[in-house]
Order: C-alpha cells, then structure tokens, then sequence
C-alpha cells in the first residue's frame, strides 16, 4: 500500500487527476453551498482594504502557489522555470516580451471579468453545474483556443 507522501510525489494519469478534479467540483459545492473558483479569489485578494467578506477564496488562491512550492521542493531535481524563453527563441526583444505578457494578463483578466469567470471556472465548475453559459464559454474558449494554435503553427511554419 502507498503512502500519501508517495501518492503526491508522482504526477497522476490524466484520468485520475480529471476524475478527482471533476468529482471535488461538485462535491465541495454540496459541503459548502458554495462554487470554487479562482476569479472571485483573486478578486478578493486584491480588495484586502475593503470590506470582510468570505475570504476562503483568498486561501485557495495563495494555497495553489504554495502547494506548488511545497510540491516541487520535495523533489531533488525541482527548478524555477518560465516560459519566456521561448518567446526569445522566436526571436521577441526582451522589452517585447515583457511588453507581450503584460497585455496578455491584461485581456485574460478583462475578459475573465466580462465572461463573469475565467477559462477554469467555467469549464470546470459552470460546466460540472450544468450552466448553459459556462457551456457555451467552454465551447468558445475551445474554438478560439483550437484556431489560435493552427495560425500559430502555421506562423511559425512559414518562418525561415
């Protein structure tokens, strides 16, 4: 039998993962009464001046970063790694990146706020709900996604 240490060391099949994520969703909901997410989360961690609220949401949103930490320091090969990199490998200016993935956070959080929740939150929970809007998002977030990636292959393909 396995121990819980030995459980968290090792990724889980895609499956597993999807299936415990899909089974919490709900389940939470029924415990708490209340929908996970991590746009209201965020919400809440930037308006810590303003008026107490329910601030559970806070603790999910600073638990999925040190969960990560903690995770990744109990590994012997765990490094601190992004991604802009490969914005240089592409050739992008540094100045340009920065400048690429501040917008980028920028349109994420505009259009988060517009859709009334972010990609996760709709997909997962809205959808796990049964919310004919979180649907109709997760379908949307899926075609601009798929049709995003072939322009960018096809860019990239066209590149000497």
């Amino acid at each position: 039998m396995h121990t819980v240490v030995e459980l968290l060391a090792r990724p889980w099949p895609f499956w597993v993962a999807g299936f415990a994520l899909g089974a919490f969703v709900p389940l939470f909901a029924l415990a708490t009464g209340k929908a996970l997410g991590i746009s209201s989360g965020y919400a809440d961690a930037c308006d810590l001046a303003g008026p107490a609220r329910d601030r559970w949401k806070l603790w999910f949103v600073l638990g999925l970063p040190l969960g990560g930490l903690l995770g990744a320091s109990s590994e012997q090969t765990a490094a601190l790694e992004t991604s802009v990199a490969r914005f240089t490998a592409l050739g992008v200016p540094l100045g340009a990146q920065l400048g690429l993935l501040f917008a980028g956070g920028v349109l994420v959080g505009f259009g988060a706020r517009l859709a009334g929740g972010c990609t996760s939150g709709h997909s997962i929970v809205g959808v796990a709900q049964g919310a004919k809007a979180s649907l109709i998002a997760t379908l949307g977030f899926m075609v601009g996604g798929f049709a995003t990636a072939q322009l960018l292959f096809r860019w990239l393909e066209a590149r000497p």
